[in-house]
């Protein structure tokens, strides 16, 4: 029953990344047996390492003559919780590291198969027992957790550990167009042992992307690539080779829009029917943009809840301040028109007169400007 078990995840997280591989990679996909990886033992040429009696295997490179590569590839199966607030999100997916070492090859002949494949607590302690990357995600918050984990030796001594890993990360989200903002996701994984002289990431983008069958509320998943970069750390002198994932999100900006920027604009043209109100006194046409500026400072206090104490103004922000100093100067146009109501009633029909055209003309002008300019 064990070992039925076994098979079936092993068959099941070799589908899921042939899956995503022969439908998103834009070369042909690899034959059946193929390790598409450019850290494979077929990519590189290494020469086996001698071990001196008493040293530990886990602490000699598989390339004696420079740094061992390691291929990299990350499969976002779920993102959750994504929160400007606390600057974070919660990840699920596979990560895939591919490295070839000789001193792990083996005769097929001899034990009857191609790879040897191990799982859960077996992997780990095979991984003990050998060189290993000893990659960490650098922007983790809090603990990872493994669920499923998988290692498989190919013959010619390529090494292919797969995870299926979820965790808290650190995010930096830029809020200047909220919200119809983008954001980019990113999870940084490096070696917390090796530094660039003995481990040198590299991509591996035939098995990079995402799950098509889950969807992220308030927000669409537009892209999922990585990127190579040398970082220097605290812990030493020496930089380090890190891959970082990047995940490029849309915001649904429908909520937004309906709820709560259409009524506001909705709110701010009614204030204007005080523009066909001449003859009525500076009191009743105040009560009418009194309630348009109460209601924008409710919908203030509504949008804060959801952001950042940030110390730039987002587009909303903008539009809000626009409607809210509109309606000032919507009171300062009664107030001009009440001084003449008694005196010059004509020139005060004409004061109305122009604004009618001039305040919606200045509104749509600025919230446009906005739209164009926010952010850039």
């Amino acid at each position: 029953m064990i070992a039925f078990r076994n098979l079936a995840l092993s068959m099941w997280i070799a589908f899921a990344w042939l899956a995503f591989a022969t439908s998103a990679a834009a070369e042909s996909p690899p034959e059946p047996g193929e390790i598409v990886s450019p850290a494979a033992c077929s990519q590189v040429d290494y020469a086996p390492t001698p071990i001196p009696p008493g040293v530990d295997p886990s602490s000699v490179s598989p390339n004696p003559d420079g740094p061992t590569l390691v291929g990299m590839a990350f499969f976002v199966t779920e993102l959750r919780e994504i929160d400007a607030v606390r600057d974070d999100y919660a990840f699920r997916g596979y990560v895939r590291s591919t490295w070839c070492d000789p001193d792990r090859a083996f005769d097929p002949a001899e034990i009857g198969t191609d790879r040897r494949l191990s799982f859960g607590q077996a992997a780990e302690r095979e991984m003990l027992g050998a060189w290993s990357p000893a990659g960490f995600p650098v922007n983790r918050i809090g603990q990872m957790d493994v669920t499923d984990r998988e290692l498989i030796v190919h013959h010619d001594g390529t090494v292919e550990n797969n995870l299926n890993i979820s965790l808290r990360v650190a995010a930096d989200f830029d809020l200047r167009r909220f919200p119809f903002d983008r954001q980019r996701l990113e999870l940084a994984v490096e070696s917390f042992l090796w530094p660039e002289d003995d481990l040198v990431i590299v991509a591996d983008p035939q098995a990079t992307g995402f799950a098509n069958d889950f969807s992220i509320p308030e927000w669409r998943i537009e892209r999922v690539g990585t990127r190579i970069e040398s970082s220097s750390a605290l812990r030493s002198t020496e930089a380090f080779s890190r891959i970082v994932l990047e995940i490029d999100v849309v915001r649904e900006w429908g909520f937004y829009v309906w709820k709560i920027m259409l009524p506001l604009v909705v709110i701010v043209a009614l204030s204007w029917s005080i523009f066909w109100m001449s003859d009525e006194r500076v009191a009743g046409r105040s009560r009418i943009t009194a309630t348009g500026v109460l209601t924008i400072v409710a919908y203030q206090f509504v949008v804060g809840e959801d952001l950042p104490r940030i110390a730039y103004l987002t587009l909303l922000d903008k539009v809000m301040i626009l409607s809210f100093m509109l309606l000032a100067v919507t009171v300062v146009e009664s107030l001009i028109v009440s001084r003449y109501q008694d005196d010059d009633m004509p020139r005060a029909v004409r004061i109305d007169r122009v604004s009618r055209v001039l305040f919606p003309g200045a509104y749509v002008l600025l919230m446009v400007l906005l739209l164009v300019t926010s952010g850039r």
